[in-house]
């Protein structure tokens, strides 16, 4: 469900390992097993989910948790790519017997399936760091940032709360805050706090691990941008307004690439080590 550069791509690898795939979409789309669907819709939406075995939700992340009550409802196994944590934590609360796994893309996603297998190779674990940025090749406005994702997903990061671990106890982080400077392959980038990339890890290393943090990498100067507009401006309480104009005024680029950073320092055998991926 969602047929964005997004669900295209899943489609396409879908169908390479030989899946008879539907992809639809509220907007007309000229591909391949396109189907009509507005996903807001419950009638329309029971309906074309109990035509399939698996939904694969890439499409607006307020609308996974009416997909996944109807996928729970019909016992239709629920994937989706989303960092919205009250989707995720409504999921987790859904008393069914489908497969529902939430948060299966990069970030949340791949990053904490690296970090977890990361962490299994220490006998204690000090910090957790989990770093992801997708970036403009060639950005040449003031933010040093253009679209590449959905406009709503990134402005729910950009001012959700963020789950973090601290003296082995899980709590909030204010978002764009914890501002760091990182090198990566000698390029000087920055990461600050945002919301969902580290899906369910603190809930399940509460207690084991000091420290955990997932924070999106950007350019320089990005994050004294966004705060700019989302505290001084209050865009933070007027999402539609910042989606508006960032849709209107900011263009998307299909000329990126995805920039990612996970450490972890621990002890192995009484030697205090780090691994990086």
């Amino acid at each position: 469900i969602g047929a964005g550069k997004i669900g295209k791509t899943i489609a396409t690898y879908l169908r390479s390992a030989d899946f008879q795939v539907k992809i639809a979409d509220v907007e007309q789309r000229d591909i391949d097993g396109y189907v009509h669907l507005d996903a807001s819709d419950i009638s329309a939406l029971t309906k074309f989910v109990e035509s399939v075995d698996i939904v694969v939700s890439a499409t607006l992340y307020y609308l996974n948790i009416g997909i996944a009550d109807v996928c729970a409802k019909t016992n239709t196994a629920y994937f989706d790519l989303t960092e919205d944590t009250d989707v995720s934590e409504h999921i987790r609360k859904l008393n069914t017997k489908a497969f529902m796994l939430p948060q299966s893309g990069l970030a949340p996603g791949a990053v904490n399936i690296i970090a977890s297998d990361l962490i299994k190779k220490f006998d204690n674990v000090h910090k957790v760091k989990m770093r992801v940025g997708a970036l403009p090749k060639y950005p040449t406005n003031a933010m040093a940032y253009y679209l590449t994702w959905s406009t709503d997903g990134l402005i729910n990061e950009y001012v959700n709360d963020c789950d973090i671990l601290a003296n082995y106890k899980h709590i909030k982080a204010q978002p764009l805050d914890g501002l760091e400077q990182i090198y990566i392959d000698g390029n000087r980038y920055e990461a600050f706090n945002t919301s969902g990339g580290s899906a369910s890890m603190c809930s399940t290393f509460a207690e084991t691990v000091r420290s955990l943090s997932y924070k999106t990498i950007r350019y320089p100067g990005h994050q004294a941008s966004m705060k700019f507009l989302l505290d001084d401006l209050n865009l933070k309480h007027n999402k539609k307004k910042f989606v508006y104009l960032f849709d209107q005024e900011v263009p998307y680029t299909t000329a990126d690439v995805v920039v990612m950073l996970v450490s972890v320092i621990g002890e192995k055998d009484g030697t205090l080590l780090e691994k990086t991926w």
